[in-house]
């Protein structure tokens, strides 16, 4: 059964070494998870403060880790 700890610290890593990228490119590297589970992770990330979720074009969104909580999930991380 996966955790929901388990998919969003999977995500923060992916987007710590990818840095601010589109949702497709994080699905696609999770394949240990489905797309609606990630969704659901960035989804809740995002309105938690943890990520940031924007519509740069017409197509797709592009999630980034918000400034500042970068250095708070490590912190956490090292608890």
């Amino acid at each position: 059964m996966m955790r929901v700890q388990d998919i969003d610290q999977a995500i923060i890593q992916e987007l710590k070494a990818l840095g601010a990228c589109q949702v497709e490119d994080v699905v696609e590297r999770l394949t240990g998870f489905t797309w609606n589970q990630v969704f659901a992770a960035i989804d809740r990330l995002s309105r938690n403060g943890t990520l940031a979720l924007q519509r740069p074009g017409r197509f797709g969104y592009e999630i980034s880790i918000i400034p500042g909580r970068n250095r708070m999930l490590e912190a956490e991380a090292g608890r």
